[in-house]
């Protein structure tokens, strides 16, 4: 009665205290999750703990606004300061250093997992390759997601919006199982036919939450009350559990009221049973480790994993049939067997390792992969778990522990990293996306296609990145006909980096299960610019080889030696006068038309070449043309393909139209003919000349000699005898006289010189020019010791000629070089070797008078001279005269010369066999 009273007077003082308090309003984010909380039906909190929010807000005054929103949008509203309060929180470390909370619990709770019809979940372990639904941000995601990865299995968490959601998902077959609190699962259950599993977790207690040091004084109200309505059994808080399907223990009674009775019962109980008591537990005890013991028994006999046991030493001293299943050896065969001999070489170190650690810190292990020889010698891979077996005295026994065989994974995710590998390696895109069309995952390439980093986000879908693939795709019904028929392939367009369209070619597949339901959607993008590119230089290099063929009347085939039957290029055709759309080819119809005539030698130059006689297939002959004339044709060939045993394939050529080509050479040739016979009459017309020639030289020289003498000797006479008588004119008349006849007589001794170099067989010798020139300038230095010359001679100069002109040669041009060196302050003349346009020679080089090059053509001509007279005296026969030597040695004097600056003289000879050596050979 003291306790009911005291709560009375709480209550009234907390109710006095709300009449006297502001009226406030109050934001609080409602989301669905019955019967906890839930919107009404003119939008007002309800459910369980709406309904307590709502009489705590008529006692105290408070104006509650509503505010819809699915959960994890609920917990950021609160956070941003956009609601005062949260119902249905549950307490953990994390959200505490995000929200505050009350200290009196609303509600106790715990997590439980609801499963389908036809799933089998017994234990955590049976979540491995199950599709798991929660809450998104709730703490049953949080708590799964940690469960799974610490016992290394591999299930896959959907996070969803709303309970109802989540659990029609489950109904309707698309997941296995949905995570959600007890009084949200067990009313969702029963409407969606789904049933509680014996997965149980995460005892929690449920709170009202506001904001991070906001709103203090409502938490303070809300402890206020619900300490005093859980303390009485007929408060509101218990007739709204009643109300909503729920009922508790009852109020909360004080403590030491507690310890009061406990004490009291448990003395009446040792007194009154303790032997009796004993005996029962006992008993019970018994029972239930027979029990427990036969569960295991059975869980551990029927179970797919591998559970065993063994000591310190490792022998297994237990083993489930998993044994069998798993690694093919019978359990009596295994217990028998040295465990670490059925390991994988490369994996006993671990192995080892891994019990030796064990031993010492005597602990268990997790998620350990090893590999176990499996009777038909393969291996299989097996993840273990384990833990230590204690004795009454907390010794180190052994271990007992479960493997699982995770071959299947393993190697599943062995592919998938091969095919993930590959698909980073392909230069091509390769995108995939969910049913609804939102990208799940871009290769690198394709990343690279877009312009977007390693790290940065995908768009959602590819109409994102390109407005075009919308066009094309979604609105082209592409992306229909992929759903309904599996795949489509087209082209369409995708934005590079700087904006620019790029043209790809695109394949989508459509990747659905055995029940016909879409997974999901892939698609392979090419980027075709470079192949486009090639393909228009294919076509433009065909064009140019079409054009070439046309311009060289040449036509190509492709000649398959198996069957007889040529693919020939339609410049063929026509060059035969043939249609090319209709013309066929083969190696019959290639012999038909061929002259017969050039048959036999044609068809034994093929054989000979396909047996490899010959080198190489080049044969001309003549085909007959559509309108029945020849035509020659120059064919080539090379075998391209070979069988195994050698024997050619095929053959790839050309077939060149020569007609033109042999027309010219029989044209030639009568040409060559024609000449023939007059170059000879020429030659005889020539030889005559020269014969003719030679005499009038010697008959001009000869006739001219005798009155040259006459003339010469009389006025040398009219000197002698009567200058004394002579006037000074007449003697100037007279010295003219003299002079004039010395210089005819010069000229016709030139001309001699100029006949008698044309004239004789030449004898090709070794001709030393370095001893010719050497003897040739001392005699010039002799004859005018006055002079003061450099003379440079190279050493071992030779050439092939005949001596006799060669020393001609080298005399006139040494006798130019010291005349034309004559006004030269310091004269220097040189002999020396050179070659040029594969002839060798020497040359005669000075620094004396020199000569303009606009006049050199005239050097060479008989009586032309480039200086006067009176400068340097001479007829003008000398160079002349070189030149005929030199051309009847079918070589070249090549001239150049600098005015003021001196002369250089080239002979230039051809490497010919000296004629004492062919003498001597023969």
């Amino acid at each position: 009665m003291r306790c009911g009273f005291i709560a009375l007077s709480l209550f009234a003082a907390v109710v006095a205290g709300a009449a006297q308090a502001a009226p406030r309003v109050v934001r609080v984010g409602i989301y669905e999750n019955p019967p906890k909380l839930q919107a009404g039906e003119q939008g007002q909190p309800s459910g369980i703990l709406g309904d307590l929010l709502t009489e705590m807000a008529r006692l105290k005054r408070w104006k509650l606004e509503p505010v819809p929103c699915d959960w994890d949008r609920c917990l950021r509203l609160l956070e941003d300061g956009q609601i005062d309060l949260m119902p249905d929180v549950a307490y953990n470390d994390t959200r505490a250093q995000r929200f505050d909370f009350h200290n009196v619990p609303a509600l106790p709770s715990w997590s439980q997992v609801y499963r389908r019809p036809g799933a089998e979940l017994q234990s955590v372990l049976d979540l491995e390759g199950k599709r798991v639904v929660v809450l998104e941000g709730s703490v049953q995601q949080e708590h799964l997601a940690g469960l799974l990865n610490s016992f290394g299995l591999r299930a896959e968490l959907v996070p969803v919006k709303s309970f109802d959601q989540a659990f029609s998902m489950v109904a309707t077959g698309w997941a296995d199982a949905v995570a959600a609190n007890r009084y949200s699962g067990d009313a969702a259950a029963s409407r969606y036919g789904l049933t509680a599993s014996s997965l149980v977790f995460l005892p929690s207690k449920l709170y009202f939450a506001t904001d991070k040091g906001s709103n203090a004084d409502l938490l303070a109200d809300i402890d206020a009350l619900l300490d005093v309505w859980q303390n009485d059994a007929n408060s509101f808080y218990f007739q709204t559990l009643a109300r909503w399907g729920h009922q508790t223990t009852g109020p909360r009674v004080p403590q030491a009221f507690w310890w009061g009775l406990a004490v009291v019962l448990g003395l009446l109980v040792l007194a009154l049973g303790f032997l009796a008591l004993l005996r029962s537990e006992v008993a019970r005890q018994t029972l239930a480790l027979r029990d427990s013991e036969q569960r295991f028994r059975n869980l551990a006999e029927n179970s797919a994993d591998w559970i065993w046991e063994h000591d310190l030493l490792g022998r297994h001293t237990y083993s489930n049939p998993g044994v069998t299943a798993i690694l093919g050896y019978r359990v009596e065969a295994f217990l028998a067997t040295d465990a670490a001999t059925l390991v994988h070489p490369d994996d006993l170190a671990l192995f080892e390792d891994t019990h030796q650690k064990s031993r010492a810190r005597r602990i268990g292990w997790r998620n350990i992969v090893i590999r176990w020889r499996h009777q038909d010698g393969s291996y299989r891979v097996l993840e273990s778990n384990a833990q230590p077996v204690l004795d009454a005295k907390g010794e180190l026994q052994g271990f007992q522990g479960v493997d699982r065989d995770i071959t299947a994974r393993v190697q599943a995710e062995q592919e998938r990293q091969r095919l993930a590998a590959i698909l980073e390696a392909t230069s091509d895109l390769v995108g995939m996306a969910d049913p609804e069309g939102h990208l799940t995952y871009l290769n690198v390439a394709g990343r690279a296609l877009l312009g977007l980093g390693p790290e940065a986000p995908l768009p959602k879908t590819i109409a994102n990145v390109h407005p075009r693939w919308a066009s094309d795709i979604i609105l082209g019904k592409g992306l229909q006909m992929a759903v309904r028929d599996g795949r489509w392939s087209g082209e369409t367009a995708v934005l590079g980096p700087d904006g620019r369209e790029i043209p790809v070619s695109q394949l989508i597949l459509s990747h659905k299960d055995p029940q016909g339901k879409l997974l999901f959607l892939s698609t392979i993008m090419r980027d075709v610019r470079a192949s486009r590119e090639a393909e228009l230089a294919v076509r433009e290099s065909e064009e140019r080889l079409r054009l070439a063929l046309a311009a060289a009347c040449q036509g190509l085939y492709d000649l398959d030696l198996t069957t007889g039957v040529a693919k020939v290029s339609p410049e063929y055709a026509t060059m035969l006068g043939y249609d090319p759309a209709t013309f066929q080819e083969s190696s019959a119809s290639w012999r038909d038309r061929m002259h017969p005539d050039d048959r036999p030698t044609t068809l034994r130059v093929f054989e000979d070449y396909l047996a490899g006689r010959l080198q190489e297939y080049r044969v001309e002959f003549r085909q007959q043309t559509r309108e029945g004339g020849w035509k020659w044709i120059l064919s080539l060939g090379r075998i391209q393909a070979r069988a195994a045993d050698g024997r050619p394939l095929r053959m790839l050529g050309t077939h060149t139209d020569i007609d033109a080509i042999k027309s010219a050479e029989a044209a030639l040739r009568e040409l060559n003919t024609t000449l023939e016979v007059r170059v000879a009459e020429r030659t005889a017309e020539l030889t005559a000349a020269n014969q003719e020639l030679e005499s009038f030289a010697y008959a001009v020289s000869h006739d001219l000699r005798a009155p040259l003498r006459a003339m010469s000797g009389f006025s040398s006479a009219l000197q002698e005898d009567h200058s004394a008588s002579l006037s000074s004119e007449a003697k100037t008349y007279l010295e003219q006289i003299v002079l004039a006849g010395r210089k005819m007589t010069d000229l016709v001794e030139g001309l001699l010189t100029l006949a008698r170099s044309t004239r004789g067989d030449l004898r090709m010798d070794r001709v030393d020019v370095s001893a010719l020139a050497q003897q040739h300038l001392a005699d010039l230095a002799a004859a005018e010791p006055a002079r003061r010359v450099s003379v440079e001679v190279d050493q071992g100069l030779t050439v092939q000629g005949d001596e006799r002109m060669i020393s001609s040669v080298l005399d006139n041009l040494l006798d130019n070089a010291w005349k034309y060196t004559g006004t030269t302050a310091q004269p220097e003349i040189r002999v020396q070797a050179c070659a040029a346009d594969g002839l060798s020679g020497f040359c005669v080089s000075d620094n004396g008078a020199g000569f303009d090059m606009a006049h050199a053509a005239r050097l060479f001509k008989a009586f032309q001279r480039l200086h006067r007279q009176d400068e340097f005296p001479g007829i003008g026969i000398g160079l002349a005269t070189v030149q005929r030597i030199v051309q009847r040695h079918g070589g070249q004097i090549r001239a150049q010369g600098v005015p003021g600056q001196g002369a250089r003289f080239s002979v230039l000879l051809p490497n010919k066999p000296d004629q004492r050596e062919q003498e001597s050979t023969t």
